[in-house]
């Protein structure tokens, strides 16, 4: 597998009473039993704050990182607890401008909007308020034809922590690097359009100076990167302010409640690869196109699974079943799998 460049990770708190935190939790990265990566989340107390939704990116050039077989783990630093209502990781690998985005982990729906405060997952070093380590599952990039059925979409005004700074451009004061919007988020391809979807104002920081945001939206109809083959997503921008986008990365769910098994690349754009943007057309750039992520290339197809039944599958090592057909096995065939001599 290949070395990752950069690693990130991607968060949005939920939005209850103190569900926020002054602990920043601590990313450790496992193979098997080994620590292979650690560090702290980084950035100050907002990045955690109640209804917020930040991204930390990590160099790990030098630290020999194999993309395979890793386990991401979020640990408590300390006892003011922490609830998160989604959690997704993803590397880079690769060269500037032929890098490769790897998804690692994906925990998504660990709260709702009617989940009771006391509910959800919570973490804190002190055991009577939640749990010490929150595991997140490991996922795959799914195939081209993988559909996602929900987006998650993640931004970084400028100026973002630990992000590469935006490119200077015309505008104005550097306190007004961010908008109140609207920004629209468009896809298309052969010949239609697949999304189009205007970024909410919510409880985060959305797109103001120096926040960061997590937004997730269900998808009418689905589609895949094979859909999308010859299109590409945009931006639109319908304020006469100017943005200035550090990072911005569009990811697909191959589920529309919890999981997910697949994380589908479909944007993951650093400032270098973006524009400032503005309505005015003096300070910035109305629409942008937005790079197309690159993948690593598919994994094989068992010779046992229906080529004609690929949609949003990948494997126990190959492919995913989707939920019906994951019903539970006949008490003697479930021991038979189950014992290690078979």
């Amino acid at each position: 597998m290949p070395i990752l460049a950069e690693l990130y990770v991607a968060t949005r708190t939920r939005n209850t009473a103190d569900a926020d935190t002054e602990n920043l939790p601590v990313l450790v990265v496992q193979r098997g039993s080994d620590v292979v990566f650690t560090k702290p989340l980084f950035g100050g107390d907002f990045r955690t704050a109640r209804g917020a939704g930040a991204v930390w990116r990590f160099d790990v050039r030098e630290v020999n990182l194999d993309s395979a077989d890793l386990s991401v783990q979020l640990w408590a630093s300390g006892n003011d607890a922490w609830s998160p209502e989604h959690v997704i990781a993803w590397g880079v690998s690769g060269r500037v401008g032929d890098e490769r985005v790897i998804p690692l982990a994906a925990f998504l729906d660990l709260a709702s909007p009617v989940t009771p405060a006391e509910g959800g997952v919570w973490i804190s070093g002190d055991t009577s308020e939640g749990e010490r380590i929150l595991f997140v599952p490991s996922v795959d990039r799914g195939r081209d034809a993988t559909r996602a059925r929900r987006l998650i979409v993640i931004s970084a005004t400028d100026p973002y922590g630990g992000m590469f700074p935006a490119a200077a451009g015309p505008g104005g004061d550097f306190e007004d690097t961010g908008t109140v919007g609207p920004l629209t988020l468009q896809a298309g391809g052969a010949g239609r359009l697949l999304l189009s979807y205007t970024l909410p104002v919510t409880p985060q920081g959305d797109l103001a100076h120096g926040q960061g945001a997590f937004y997730v939206v269900d998808l009418a109809a689905p589609f895949s990167r094979s859909d999308l083959e010859g299109g590409a997503f945009t931006l639109t921008i319908e304020s006469d302010d100017w943005w200035m986008p550090d990072y911005f990365a569009v990811f697909g769910v191959d589920t529309v409640n919890f999981g997910p098994r697949a994380l589908i690349p479909f944007v993951a754009a650093s400032a270098f690869e973006l524009r400032q943007m503005s309505s005015d057309p003096s300070e910035g750039w109305h629409s942008v196109v937005l790079p197309t992520a690159k993948v690593l290339p598919q994994p094989p197809i068992r010779p046992d699974v229906d080529i004609d039944d690929l949609e949003g599958v990948l494997a126990r090592g190959f492919l995913v079943p989707h939920a019906e057909d994951q019903e539970p096995l006949p008490e003697g065939r479930a021991a038979r799998e189950a014992s290690p001599e078979t």
